[in-house]
């Protein structure tokens, strides 16, 4: 019996999946001076897709710290507010060629101060702000400072007037809240969230009134309400009961809060503070918007307290 051939044996290699990464692609560039040698130089060519989401766990700190302390504002009275109160908290410009002829003062400013600026078209900023009413210019900026409801009634005094944020959520809203306190003169707004504050569509709405307002942080609105009455202010709720007074028969003290929000109970739910209507006439179900109370509200107090 003839003896059986031999093979050699083959070692097979395991299967290895491909990677889904595709290498970035290198292209070979020639360049020939004249009377020179020919040289060559590699260029590395990035993927066109841009990245997006969230960060990367291994990402720098520096960037995580920077994403949280930044905010964009634009609209052109927005910017300019900011520009002429705090300049040194701008980082970056993007302005379309006919808003930045008119920021010519902007635009020495960040030159002189090495801060990058970029003249884009409308397209282009409407891809980094997010809306089509960006007004032209958007600034990236470190976000105003925050102080404690606490730390702020620490120091005594002897009139004041503040506003309280309670559960309002609609930028527009807020946006037209803090332009009408600031242009009332109130220098303090108290907030759960001083996150719903930093927006940048309330800042483009504001028209540049969180400049003149300071954000004051509370834990919880009964925490605040406890400390504010300790503190001496009168509490001023709304209502649609018909058993409140009107506004104008309410003795107003030299310290108030005016507490706001979207809906409007139709009870008296703080017996310990004060609860007023602005309408006996109101056929509505749910009364006027709350940036149009905020106006009623601080336009009485006003004519009180500095007319």
């Amino acid at each position: 019996m003839k003896d059986k051939p031999k093979f050699k044996t083959v070692e097979r290699k395991s299967f290895q999946p491909k990677s889904e990464k595709k290498p970035q692609a290198v292209y070979p560039r020639f360049a020939k001076k004249s009377g020179e040698k020919e040289g060559s130089v590699k260029i590395r060519v990035k993927g066109s897709e841009t990245q997006t989401g969230a960060l990367s766990p291994r990402a720098p700190e520096k960037i995580r710290k920077n994403r949280n302390e930044e905010m964009k504002v634009y609209g052109e009275n927005s910017c300019h507010t900011l520009f002429t109160q705090r300049p040194e908290s701008i980082v970056r410009l993007w302005a379309t060629i006919e808003v930045a002829k008119k920021q010519g003062e902007l635009l020495s400013y960040l030159a002189e101060n090495k801060k990058a600026y970029h003249i884009v078209d409308k397209e282009e900023l409407t891809t980094v702000t997010g809306t089509e009413h960006h007004g032209g210019i958007c600034l990236l900026v470190k976000k105003a400072k925050t102080f404690s409801l606490e730390g702020y009634l620490s120091t005594p005094k002897q009139n004041d007037c503040l506003v309280f944020l309670d559960n309002i959520h609609n930028a527009q809203n807020v946006g037209g809240i803090i332009r009408t306190c600031s242009f009332y003169g109130i220098k303090g707004v108290i907030t759960e969230n001083t996150d719903k504050l930093n927006s940048s569509s309330a800042a483009r709405v504001a028209e540049g009134g969180f400049e003149f307002i300071r954000m004051l942080e509370t834990k919880h609105k009964q925490i605040a309400f406890t400390q504010l009455r300790k503190a001496g202010y009168q509490i001023v709720h709304l209502t649609h009961s018909k058993k409140a007074s009107l506004l104008p028969k309410i003795n107003l003290g030299n310290k108030i809060v005016f507490v706001l929000s979207e809906v409007i109970s139709n009870e008296i739910e703080y017996a310990e503070d004060i609860t007023v209507q602005l309408s006996v006439v109101n056929p509505l179900q749910n009364g006027l918007n709350v940036a149009v109370n905020t106006g009623v509200l601080l336009s009485h107090w006003y004519h009180l307290n500095r007319v």
